[in-house]
C-alpha cells in the first residue's frame, strides 16, 4: 500500500539510524560546522515536536479534534530528508521547494491513513521546512558537498533505509502515556479514569495508543476497536 510505504519512510525507526549515520559521516569527513548544524537541528526539531505533543495530548482528543497531535512523521521526515537535500549543493529556493514537496507527500500519507487532521499535518510540515531553513543557515556555504560524496552518502543512506523500512517505533505510545497520565492531571481537570467526553474509560483503555499512533481506537465501552493501519 503506497500510503503505508510512504509513511514508514518517516518512522523514527528509520530516521534515527539515518540521523546517526549522517552525523558520523560528517564527523569522519571533518565537516565540523555542518556536523554541528546537523546535530543541533535534529535535536531541536525532535525536542520541539516532543514538547508540543506532550502539551497538546495531555487532555485527550476532543470530539471536534483539530489540533491534538502535530504530525511527527511529517515534521521529522521533512526535516531529515530536506536537510539531506540541502547538502546536495542546490540553491536555497530549490531546497525549500524540495522540502515543501516532501512535506506534502508525507502529509498526504498521514491524512490518507486517518492518522492526523489537516491542521496537524500542516503544523508538522511547517516545522519541518523551518528546521531545513535553520540547518541551511547554521551550516552556511559549507553545507554543500562534492558530487562524489553526495553519491556515496546517498547510496549508503538508501541502503540503510531499505534495511530499516517497515520497522515501526513505539515512541508515540510512550509520549501519549506520559502526556495523559503524568501531565494530564496537572494540565486538565479530568484525571485518568474519570469520564472522558461522556464515556467512562479505564486507565488501561486510555493507555492504548490513539488513532494518530497505533492503528487502534477505543470504543465507548473501553475496549480496543481495530481501525485502519496508521
Amino acid at each position: 500500500m503506497l500510503t503505508v510505504f510512504l509513511t514508514d519512510l518517516a518512522d523514527q525507526d528509520v530516521l534515527l539510524p539515518v540521523e546517526a549515520l549522517v552525523l558520523l559521516a560528517l564527523l569522519a569527513l571533518r565537516r565540523w560546522r555542518v556536523a554541528l548544524a546537523w546535530a543541533v537541528v535534529m535535536a531541536s526539531g525532535s525536542v520541539l515536536t516532543l514538547v508540543l505533543k506532550l502539551a497538546l495530548e495531555a487532555c485527550g482528543p476532543t470530539p471536534d479534534r483539530v489540533l491534538y497531535s502535530p504530525s511527527g512523521h511529517t515534521m521529522a521526515g521533512t526535516m531529515v530528508y530536506g536537510c539531506l537535500l540541502a547538502m546536495a549543493g542546490l540553491r536555497l529556493p530549490v531546497v525549500i521547494g524540495g522540502a515543501g514537496a516532501i512535506a506534502c507527500v508525507l502529509a498526504w500519507s498521514r491524512l490518507a491513513l486517518g492518522a492526523h487532521t489537516l491542521v496537524e499535518v500542516v503544523v508538522g510540515g511547517v516545522l519541518g521546512v523551518a528546521m531545513v531553513c535553520l540547518f541551511r543557515r547554521l551550516a552556511g556555504p559549507g553545507a554543500a558537498m562534492s558530487g562524489r560524496t553526495v553519491r556515496v552518502l546517498s547510496v549508503v543512506v538508501i541502503g540503510l533505509i531499505a534495511v530499516c523500512h517497515g520497522h515501526r517505533s513505539t515512541v508515540e505510545i510512550a509520549i501519549q502515556h506520559v502526556s495523559r497520565f503524568d501531565l494530564g492531571p496537572l494540565l486538565c481537570r479530568a484525571a485518568p479514569g474519570a469520564p472522558v467526553y461522556g464515556h467512562a474509560v479505564s486507565p488501561a483503555a486510555l493507555a492504548m495508543p490513539s488513532p494518530s499512533s497505533s492503528g487502534r481506537s477505543v470504543s465507548s465501552s473501553g475496549r480496543q476497536r481495530p481501525t485502519a493501519l496508521r
